[in-house]
């Protein structure tokens, strides 16, 4: 275990009448990521949260929650992590305000309440709602409020479990933009989804769960790159192309280079410095690029990539 690492296990098994909805997970997930969790309906998705949030007990295994084991401490894991159901009850005759009240009094949390209450009711853009009925909130604005009591003990890790469930686009649009806030702010966050096209836009990493065993687990580059095969790089040129396949076939980190829409494209082994010391070359060869970008697929290419064929 890493001393970055806010999240480890190792050999973490959950069992149900003899049946394993999680079998034997390691895993490691730095503290700052943003990672996606993965997989077909049974894969093991939302009991592996619960166990990390130590709202369930392993059969058998470690699992190690900001420092703390989930068997052994599990107030402290509570008061690092912040849990958020794919479905939580709401009192929907309370306002907004009050709801959050009540949660920060029922989780006897340290005053001034009311600051604590606005400070989140701000961060989840829900101030103008706040003194409205639960029932009269949309879907969309329920589930920031139901992410709002999750931020009350102001966590360290998020773990969301299927939080765009049943929003419509815009809705799931805000949802990412306030991901991504809280990434910025230096949280943790594990979302489980099965929109895999709106994760690519603010997750760093990637879990792939199957029937309970781990399939996945590294950044979203390396899925891309596991996907098509190895890295794929794209280079768009405004105007002519030049002496663009000479100077690519210069590099001998560079190979199958073939005309692309706008540009070329190509398979290229090297790190982000090779990378950047080939775009040097290109431009001081006279090429006009207008983008240098990684073309190695989709976090949707890596899952149907990587998972296991059904029957397999």
């Amino acid at each position: 275990m890493a001393v970055s690492d806010i999240i480890f296990t190792k050999g973490l098994r959950r069992e149900y009448a003899s049946t394993a909805a999680v079998d034997g997970i390691d895993l490691a997930i730095e503290e700052g990521s943003v990672a996606a969790l993965v997989g077909p309906n049974g894969a093991g998705k939302t009991t592996l949260l619960k166990m990390i949030a130590a709202l369930l007990e392993p059969t058998s295994g470690l699992a190690m929650v900001a420092g703390h084991e989930v068997s052994e401490n599990a107030r402290a894991v509570h008061a690092a992590v912040g849990y958020l159901p794919d479905f939580f009850g709401l009192y929907e005759e309370l306002t907004a305000r009050q709801c959050l009240r009540y949660f920060h009094l029922a989780y006897r949390l340290p005053e001034p309440v009311d600051r604590r209450i606005e400070e989140v009711l701000e961060l989840v853009a829900l101030r103008d709602a706040a003194d409205r009925p639960i029932e009269s909130l949309s879907r969309g604005m329920r589930q920031r409020l139901g992410l709002a009591r999750t931020l009350l003990h102001d966590p360290r890790l998020l773990l969301l479990d299927e939080p765009a469930s049943g929003l419509d686009p815009g809705a799931r649009r805000e949802l990412q933009d306030l991901l991504r806030r809280l990434a910025s702010m230096g949280k943790t966050i594990v979302v489980s989804s099965h929109i895999l096209t709106e994760l690519e836009d603010y997750c760093s990493h990637v879990v792939m769960l199957d029937r309970g065993r781990l399939v996945f687990s590294g950044t979203v580059a390396e899925a891309r790159r596991r996907a098509g095969g190895g890295r794929r790089l794209r280079l768009r040129v405004a105007g002519a192309a030049g002496p663009v396949p000479a100077l690519l076939a210069a590099d001998p980190a560079v190979s199958e280079v073939a005309a692309a829409p706008g540009g070329w494209a190509f398979r290229f082994s090297g790190d982000e410095e090779s990378a950047a010391r080939l775009l040097r070359s290109l431009v001081e060869g006279g090429v006009r690029a207008s983008s240098f970008a990684d073309d190695s697929g989709s976090i949707a290419d890596g899952y149907l990539k990587l998972m296991p064929k059904e029957g397999a």
